[in-house]
């Protein structure tokens, strides 16, 4: 899978919920699924490198799809790609949301920046486009706490029927004939 693919499913699980997801942003949080993925599979979820730029890791084939959006969040997702996203990539992905999603581009930044990340171990302030190697990341990311198992969250709107005087979902009486 290529990270293309993947950005784009961040923005589908992610764009109803925040305003604010910025190709920084973005390439952030992919950095952040390929450490869990490393850390949980042991392989990459995608196979683009990721590169420590001043602001942090970078995938640089995901930055150049959206820089025209400049520093404005990225407003649309192709759906026909949804399709391509493996049920383990999809697990870690809404962990992943959820975990990092509340915080802003330059928390995010300020994340990878700490001192013995993989970003930190290769940055060189002047030289850009260095790649972090896979090995540093998934070292790094072993040592972090799992991530939370991803909880779907479904609105009350999302199910036919209404809650009776107990609060239990019941389907509407229409309903109570009809063959199933």
């Amino acid at each position: 899978m290529n990270a293309k693919v993947v950005a784009n499913y961040l923005l589908y699980i992610m764009s109803d919920a925040f305003d604010d997801l910025t190709n920084m942003k973005i390439n952030k949080l992919l950095y952040f699924a390929q450490g869990y993925y490393l850390k949980k599979y042991g392989t990459p979820l995608f196979d683009d490198q990721i590169e420590a730029w001043a602001h942090g890791p970078v995938i640089p084939e995901v930055y150049s799809v959206y820089k025209g959006y400049g520093d404005q969040p990225i407003s649309n997702y192709d759906i026909d790609k949804i399709a391509e996203v493996t049920p383990e990539a999809e697990g870690i992905l809404y962990s992943v949301a959820r975990k990092y999603g509340r915080y802003t581009a330059s928390a995010l930044r300020n994340m990878t920046h700490v001192v013995g990340s993989p970003w930190a171990q290769v940055y060189q302030e002047n030289c850009p486009h260095i790649e972090i190697p896979l090995t540093a990341i998934r070292n790094y990311f072993s040592e972090l706490e799992d991530l939370n198992p991803a909880i779907k969250q479904f609105k009350e709107g999302d199910f036919a029927g209404y809650r009776d005087e107990d609060g239990i979902l019941v389907l509407p009486k229409e309903w109570d004939d009809e063959e199933v």
